[in-house]
């Protein structure tokens, strides 16, 4: 995100500082600034600001910079109250966190008490083995020994050290604030029952002598509830600063412990899994910790609340504990089922949103096969899974927490009354009714937070499980040691030197106990193969045995039957300080492993070790890596290269040119400070690859660089200036070099060649030596046939030095460049963010999604339940008035009490069905628009088009489908649920209230409501923009996140961690500054509702105390009045809250009907009337290019106006120089980037395809892309998702491949799991599937780009002659940086600046003495030494 110059050091700005845009004072809404709460409510005024500067909240917050009082009122919010109600506020306006609130301290703290734990659990651990193993010695039989229990570990606390870092006395004196708050709840009931007593007992009014007077009582009913609210409140406060710690500590745990955790560990998660954790498990802690208040003090306040109604009913009461006792087993019950459902619901979750994450990742391919329809069904149906699991939690919640749990304070005075007439002999006063029903509506609040308190101790202790365990995942061993090896020979002490001795590594370390999935799962019956599969020892490829999260073949199969593959076995090697050594071997022979052993990366088996000297060098820096698929971030392409370290501008240029960087800098908008996309979206794959080996190359202070396979991304020529000029060159003189490369012509100018085979080194030593002893490089060529060029003479060798590779750079001018260089400066857009209150709209398109009839049945069976609660009161106080009444007389008779009884007891059951009713609806409603909402948000992400993506960080779509969603589906309706209740009872009590005063209330209610009014007004416009300031400052982690999982190789070969470390602290400081404000503005709105609550409570005691003479409000209606002021003071301020709530989870609505609506799909996929049948069309593979013109969103043009025929079952080869649109010729064909509006038609077989669907012209074509994308899927569903083919003709294309041998060797065959990203296969065996996909397709037409590059040339031989004698029928067109594998075309395509430069057979091309294939083909020729075409 870029800095304005005015933003603050410490945060992100989101938002303008542009001066013109903040109203001045005078613009301000002078009802808010001259509205008398301002100065009493808000105690002591809002200072008027009209910028966070003059806040200064860019160097300490606004709580830090606050003084005692300020800080117990929250009247240091009152600026920036006053700064959001006539600005929208933005993320400069927020400022830094408090210091409390910081990363790095919440952090530091946790580690150090997880230290403690994990320290304290080890000690106990080895006590508990001790006693195990004693008892085992005292066994004398096998027998006995079987009897002894397992031994049971102790995990470390997570809990108890977040507890002990955020400080246990803290947390006690929040509890204990609380608890006094609550006590102190009770008096305004005991109030009640003395003022309707004494109005009852008809007394004389009397002097003010003790503070049982009434007009003191009436006193007290103003003042309580401010007394009470200035405890709540800051018990909220530090809560909620607890909160913000305990998600903090937590989440920046789990990153480190990401980037650390080894690939057994990794193996038992996914990213999806991981993200989920942050997003989902850290927030449900946050919940819980803003919950534990009211969960601790619920059992308190019911057990007092039924103390003090003995007192009133006597024995009646134990009917109502005798009916809380029965609820007890049956709340077990409840709570049980509730927590297994909603681990299955976050089972599916995970899944899902892995799903989406790859789908993400992976969009390209899924456009280019057409594929959006088979990943939105495989995501329906785990949506489907998830969304029945909600249904059974949805349910099970409303009828066990509504009908048993809410219901009981409804229910429980109608059998307290009912027992009391018949046990009692005195009559039913008002004093007792009322004073009984206050404190049974007083329980209401406890019965109603005590189950979310619980669900949410539930839905805690299941995140923490998850956490514990991930957090207890291994990590990797160190094994790479900074010393020589023991007995050093000389070479083996020098810096930069690699030493291995009887070296042997795996994966997964066979000896290591089981390591323990994140979430248990239920086992399943084992799968067994459907070909005949081998023994592991007998496995080919290295990294086989890295199976993913899911595999059933790690779940499913016993422990003691299956063993980790060794992937790499005895390894000796030595490499010298400052030599060149070339890796070479088949696919999946165990080079990517060999140099992720020297990384570190593997598990050492029998404490192999890895020498590499240091002499004193630092780690940081003293080795880089050039991974096989280059890992590019979000970040300038200097950015990139630089990678955290100091710039030099020498060393930077000197980079850029050995690295063939300098012309793809013109071709870049802004150059070197043109911003990449996620992935590296807007850089071709030849792009990435030398940005990567930049990155490898910068540092001088690098002593060793391990490079996997650079060069095959890129031209032969271009390989060759690389090979020559950055890994041989001047730039890494002096520095050790490993290269991992298919490239066997380099060889020769090797220092060393390593040959790996099955995991073992089959040879090592100089070429010479190799070729002497007759070795077959890999099957590469045969040795006996290699043409070395002659040798290249000095003026030969100065001609190349002066002829760089050249990237084709767009001619700009102008206004136009100026134009380029702004967007290319910022690709990745900023989240989008509505501003004032979330619009009518949004709530509409809620209601009607789940249902408008079934939203009105809520409202309508909400409102009749509580009609039926305040009829039920006024019953009472006729009831208690009528007993008084007839009290002279012997009392009601058994038939008017049962009269009485019944009715009472009538409105008492309309009350709890209303309850069940509304639960239940609500359940129906929120399932239904939850069911749509996703529906609609992934039908609109999988229709959006690649340009929506190149500019959207991953993690902004994918925080939609796991926060946003997480929030609509569980949250959003419990919000609801509360909301519309609150809503109900505030009217219901002040229609009672008006109702029972004769209407006087309408006086004071006038007032009260203008000032509640704009009390929630003032801050529920500030709440809503600081939510959605909080929910886009949110984006970044998991952008961020997602980013550093996928990387993390790279950035411990760099030794980063610490950089990308801090970079994640510096985020979660920006979320924690937004989001401590969002609960303390609702903790200030608390206080000041309870000021008015206050005054209602004195206004009608005040009113009945004043007319007392003349008996103007009777002591039943005094009673009714009194208890329902107690109730709406409490309702008053959680309505607020609510709707404030509402509000802000209804920004997840908006967030995800923005990306539902406002994204604009791709062409239609299908048109019926006009899409030819797939055996019709097309039928001879013609292919038309006319004055074809095609940009990048706003870009320049890359093709311009080419026109050409290709013939069908024509062989067309496409080369041409970075940037001359070679992919981008095959991005048109597919309709990836439509072509301009006036830029012309591409013809397949007379068929224009503009005017056909997108997925009916994709399916009938086919690419074999660069980056082999696979799915964590099986394999059969990676070759075949439409479920097509048969399982014959999946082998046989595997075959065809030379992949069937792998795959049968897997446990499962076809149906093997596939880890996340395919991490299971190497990239060489990734790609060869990608092959198998698509020859399954069989198209006419078939695009294949660089497809071989990541194959050894022996491979890429038989694939070459497979895919000529497969497709003699079909128009291939190939991409090729191997200008080998185009020499036998029927035809040449060369294109040069987006334009055609030469189109001819390759015989008469290379007849053209200045033409630029021949120039290419006698480059490649010098490069490699080798003969291109044979003899």
């Amino acid at each position: 995100m870029c800095k304005s110059e005015d933003s603050p050091p410490d945060t992100n700005s989101s938002g303008s500082t542009d001066e013109n845009k903040l109203s001045s004072p005078a613009d301000a809404n002078p009802v808010v600034q001259r509205t008398c709460f301002s100065n009493l409510l808000c105690c002591g005024g809002a200072r008027q600001v009209a910028s966070a500067k003059e806040l200064g909240v860019w160097e300490k917050s606004l709580e830090d910079q606050a003084g005692f009082v300020s800080q117990w009122l929250l009247s240091f919010l009152n600026p920036l109250l006053s700064l959001g109600s006539h600005k929208v506020l933005d993320a400069e306006d927020i400022g830094v966190p408090s210091q409390n609130d910081r990363a790095e301290k919440a952090y530091r703290v946790a580690m150090e008490a997880w230290e403690v734990q994990s320290v304290k659990a080890a000690a106990i651990n080895k006590k508990l083995k001790q006693k195990h193993e004693a008892k085992l010695a005292q066994c004398k039989t096998q027998e006995e020994r079987n009897k002894v229990k397992p031994l049971e570990l102790k995990d470390p606390s997570i809990s108890a050290a977040l507890a002990t870092g955020y400080g246990k006395w803290t947390l006690f004196i929040a509890i204990l604030y609380y608890v006094i708050s609550a006590l102190l709840g009770f008096v305004p009931v005991l109030i009640l029952n003395n003022l309707v007593t004494f109005f009852e007992s008809g007394e004389p009014l009397g002097p003010i002598d003790s503070i049982e007077h009434p007009w003191i009582q009436v006193m007290a009913l103003g003042a309580l509830p401010f007394v009470i609210s200035l405890l709540q409140t800051r018990h909220l406060t530090i809560m909620s600063h607890a909160a913000v710690f305990v998600r903090t500590a937590v989440s920046t745990m789990l990153y480190r412990k990401a980037v650390r955790v080894s690939a057994a560990g990794r193996a038992k998660t996914s990213t999806g899994q991981v993200v989920n954790m942050m997003s989902n498990d850290t927030a449900q802690l946050q919940r819980f910790l803003q919950f534990i208040g009211f969960t601790m003090v619920a059992p308190i306040q019911i057990v007092l609340a039924l103390a003090l109604i003995y007192q009133q009913v006597g024995n009646a009461t134990w009917v109502g504990v005798g009916f809380m006792v029965l609820l007890m087993p049956v709340n077990t019950v409840v709570f049980s089922i509730v927590s297994k459902q909603r681990r299955e619901v976050l089972k599916y979750s995970d899944l899902r949103v892995k799903m989406m994450n790859e789908i993400l990742s992976g969009i390209r391919i899924i456009k280019f096969y057409a594929w959006e329809r088979p990943f939105g069904k495989e995501v329906s149906e785990l949506r489907g899974n998830e969304l029945k699991a909600l249904t059974r939690l949805a349910y099970t919640s409303a009828i066990g927490f509504s009908l048993i749990l809410m219901a009981a304070p409804l229910i429980q005075p109608v059998l307290v009354f009912v027992t009391y007439v018949a046990i009692q002999d005195e009559p039913l006063t008002a004093s007792t009714a009322f004073t009984t029903v206050a404190l049974f509506n007083m329980m209401r609040f406890p019965f109603a937070f005590l189950p979310m308190g619980l669900l949410q101790y539930i839905q805690s202790k299941i995140s923490l499980s998850r956490l514990e365990r991930y957090l207890d995942l291994p990590e990797l061993t160190e094994y790479v040691e900074p010393n020589p090896p023991p007995n050093a020979s000389e070479s083996e002490t020098v810096c930069g030197s690699i030493t291995i001795r009887n070296g042997t590594f795996s994966w997964v370390d066979p000896e290591a106990g089981p390591v323990r999935p994140i979430q248990d799962e239920k086992p399943k019956k084992e799968k067994k193969s459907k070909r005949g599969k081998k023994s592991d020892d007998e496995m080919s490829s290295s990294e086989h045995s890295r199976k993913s999260e899911g595999s059933k073949a790690s779940e499913n199969t016993d422990a003691t039957t299956k063993v980790p593959v060794i992937t790499l076995r005895d390894i000796n090697c030595h490499v010298e300080s400052g030599s060149l050594v070339a890796v070479v071997g088949t696919v999946g022979s165990g080079k990517s492993s060999f140099l992720s052993a020297i990384l570190g990366e593997l598990e050492p088996i029998h404490d192999s070790k890895v020498y590499m000297p240091r002499a004193g060098a630092k780690r940081d820096g003293f080795v880089s890596y050039c991974s096989q698929t280059p890992w590019v971030v979000n970040d300038t392409l200097r950015g990139n290269i630089l990678f955290g370290r100091d710039f030099n501008q020498e060393r930077y240029e000197e980079i850029i040119d050995a690295c063939a960087l300098r012309d793809d800098l013109a071709v870049l908008p802004a150059g070197d400070m043109t911003e990449i996309g996620e992935r590296g979206i807007n850089l071709s794959g030849g792009q990435k690859a030398r940005v990567s080996l930049a990155r490898a190359m910068y540092s001088k202070d690098t002593k060793i660089v391990l490079l996997d396979d650079p060069l095959s991304a890129v031209d032969s020529h271009v390989g060759e200036w690389i090979f020559s000029k950055a890994i041989t060159g001047s730039v890494s003189k002096g520095t050790t070099r490993m290269i991992v490369t298919h490239h066997v012509h380099l060889l020769a100018r090797c220092d060393k060649v390593i040959v790996m085979d099955k995991g073992t080194i089959r040879h090592h030593g100089s070429y010479e030596e190799l070729v002497s002893k007759g070795v077959d490089f890999a099957g590469a060529i045969d040795v006996s046939k290699i043409k070395v060029a002659e040798s290249k003479d000095e003026d030969a060798e100065k001609k190349d030095e002066e002829s760089s590779p050249k990237a084709q750079a767009p001619e700009k001018k102008g206004e136009d460049q100026i134009q380029l260089q702004k967007n290319g400066k910022k690709l990745v857009k900023d989240e989008e963010r509505e501003e004032g209150s979330v619009a009518g709209s949004a709530y509409m398109h809620y209601a009607r999604v789940g249902g408008l009839v079934v939203a009105f049945m809520v409202l309508l069976v909400q409102a009749f339940g509580r009609g039926a609660e305040v009829m039920a009161g006024f019953w009472l106080a006729f009831w208690a008035e009528a007993a008084s009444d007839a009290t002279n007389e012997g009392g009601l008779s058994t038939s008017e009490t049962n009269y009485y009884v019944a009715i009472y007891a009538v409105f008492g059951l309309i009350g709890v069905i209303g309850l069940t009713v509304r639960s239940l609806l609500i359940a129906v409603h929120r399932l239904a628009a939850s069911k749509i909402l996703h529906d609609g948000l992934t039908e609109s992400i999988l229709r959006a088009p690649v340009s929506f993506f190149d500019v959207t960080p991953t993690g902004r779509v994918l925080n939609r489908f796991a926060a946003d969603m997480d929030k609509i589906d569980l949250e959003l309706t419990q919000t609801l649920s509360q909301g519309i209740s609150t809503l109900f009872n505030v009217l219901g009590a002040i229609a009672a209230i008006i109702a029972a005063t004769r209407g006087t209330f309408l006086v004071p209610l006038v007032p009260i409501s203008y000032c509640y009014y704009v009390i929630q007004k003032w801050f529920r416009k500030t709440s809503t923009e600081l939510q959605r300031i909080n929910s886009i400052a949110n984006s970044p982690i998991f952008a961020d996140f997602s980013q550093t999982l996928s990387g993390t190789n790279t950035i411990r070969a760099y030794g980063e961690e610490t950089r990308f470390f801090e970079q994640c602290k510096h985020s979660f400081d920006t979320m924690n500054a937004s989001y401590i404000l969002i609960q303390l503005v609702s903790s200030w709105l608390s206080l000041r509702l309870d000021i008015l609550g206050g005054f209602i409570g004195a206004f009608i005691g005040g009113l009945a105390v004043a007319t007392y003479s003349s008996s103007f409000i009777p002591a039943g209606w005094l009673g009714l009045a009194l208890s329902y002021s107690i109730e709406v003071t409490n309702f008053l301020k959680h309505g607020v809250k609510m709707i404030a709530t509402l509000e802000a989870q209804m920004n997840s609505v908006e967030r995800v009907l923005f990306y539902t609506d406002q994204v604009e799909p791709e062409a239609p996929e299908f048109i019926p009337d006009v899409d030819p049948a797939p055996s019709e069309w097309p039928t001879k593979g013609n292919i038309e290019f006319r004055g074809a013109s095609m940009r990048y969103r706003d870009g320049p043009l890359v093709l311009k106006n080419i026109s050409l025929q290709v013939k069908g079952s024509e062989k067309i080869g496409v080369c041409g120089r970075t940037g001359s649109g070679k992919s981008s010729l095959m991005i048109s064909l597919f309709r990836i980037t439509e072509l301009e509006e006036d830029g012309g038609a591409i013809i397949i077989d007379d068929l224009n395809v503009r005017e056909i669907g997108t997925s009916t012209l994709r399916l009938n074509l086919s690419i074999i892309p660069q980056d082999p994308i696979i799915f964590s899927n099986t394999v059969r569903y990676n070759l075949d998702p439409f479920k097509f083919a048969s399982t014959e003709e999946l082998w046989e294309v595997l075959k065809k491949v030379q992949m069937d041998t792998v795959i049968q060797e897997l446990p499962n065959g076809l149906d093997e799991l596939v880890s996340e990203g395919g991490e299971n296969f190497s990239q060489g065996q990734r790609q060869l599937l990608c092959i198998a996909r698509a020859l399954l397709r069989k198209p006419k037409i078939l695009v294949m780009d660089e497809a071989t590059a990541s194959i050894d040339n022996a491979t890429d031989a038989h694939i070459q002659t497979m895919i000529r004698e497969n497709f003699k029928d079909a128009t291939v067109l190939t991409i090729a940086h191997r200008l080998n594998t185009i020499m036998d075309s029927d035809r040449v395509l060369v294109l040069d600046n987006g334009n055609i430069a030469e189109f001819d057979t390759p015989e008469k091309l290379l007849e053209k003495e200045d033409g630029l294939f021949k120039a290419m083909v006698d480059k490649s020729k010098a490069a490699s030494g080798v003969a291109l075409v044979e003899d």
